[in-house]
């Protein structure tokens, strides 16, 4: 009998790229945020007599909660907001599953961290409201002991989604604006379908528990990114410049060492990650950019 899996923020970036695969051998249950997704169910997660009712019926085997407010400085402007959607829909389906043998795996953020050097998974340093409500779910999170949250970033194009940043980056080119490289906020994200793998991964793996970093083997700058991605697909001429951060006047604070150590999640899977040029290459190979 196939597993069955409930899947939150089915409607999102992850989630619609997620599904396929999680189809092929689990029976899913999605709930999306803004929208109900393809072949699943609209569900209020902040109203915990809902989410009771509905996991009830479903009882899932394991829960993947990827619903989140993500907007950075919307969560600035409106805590509230940022709180009810990031924690107390966190909190809703925890305490269903501690009662109920569920596995439970929460997505989280690299924006956590902001250390020098590669950051540990016990050196968290939230910098905005974003990323405190997601630091403070992770402390809901570990009230199930066979829960796993995954820290990470992933780039990718999403079709049905705006706001990505390489969808911001194709499209600025498209229509010949001048394109500010932010040159001092850097990260080690994952290719979204090579995410999707490894949290395939992690589901097969029972003993992956607790938190670990998910990225790439090596750090870079967003716009060194963009400037690669660019440069693998053969865009030869956009304008552009190197800036800081601060030139962009955004509400909230950004990290600007986000690069993750994964060492622990190579030592669990015993492979290593993938470099960022890998990455990159995986993205050339799944798109056309015309």
């Amino acid at each position: 009998m196939k597993k069955k899996i409930f899947l939150t923020g089915a409607s999102g970036k992850l989630g619609s790229t997620l599904i396929p695969y999680l189809e092929k051998n689990y029976k899913l249950f999605s709930v999306g945020f803004k929208k109900k997704p393809v072949n699943g169910f609209n569900l209020d997660l902040t109203k915990e007599s809902k989410v009771k009712i509905f996991l009830n019926k479903a009882r899932p085997d394991i829960i993947i909660h990827l619903a989140a407010l993500t907007n950075v400085d919307l969560c600035e402007k409106n805590y509230q907001k940022a709180y009810d959607i990031n924690c107390i829909t966190t909190k809703n389906l925890i305490n269903w599953t501690k009662k109920n043998n569920c596995r439970f795996i929460y997505l989280s953020t690299d924006q956590i961290y902001n250390n020098s050097g590669f950051n540990k998974e016990n050196n968290p340093c939230p910098q905005n409201s974003y990323s405190l409500t997601k630091y403070i779910a992770e402390k809901i999170v570990l009230f199930n002991k066979d829960s796993v949250i995954i820290r990470t970033n992933f780039f990718g194009i999403f079709p049905n989604h705006n706001g990505s940043l390489l969808d911001w980056f194709f499209q600025s080119i498209k229509k010949k604006k001048r394109i500010k490289l932010i040159k001092d906020i850097h990260f080690n994200p994952l290719y979204v379908d090579q995410l999707c793998f490894y949290i395939l991964e992690i589901i097969k793996n029972k003993r992956i528990k607790g938190i670990i970093n998910l990225g790439a083997k090596n750090g870079i700058s967003k716009g060194k990114l963009l400037f690669n991605i660019s440069k693998k697909l053969g865009i030869k001429k956009f304008s552009f410049s190197y800036e800081n951060f601060n030139k962009l006047n955004l509400t909230a604070n950004r990290p600007k060492n986000m690069i993750m150590n994964v060492t622990k999640i190579e030592k669990l899977l015993n492979k290593p990650m993938p470099k960022i040029k890998d990455c990159i290459n995986k993205l050339a190979m799944n798109i056309n950019y015309e």
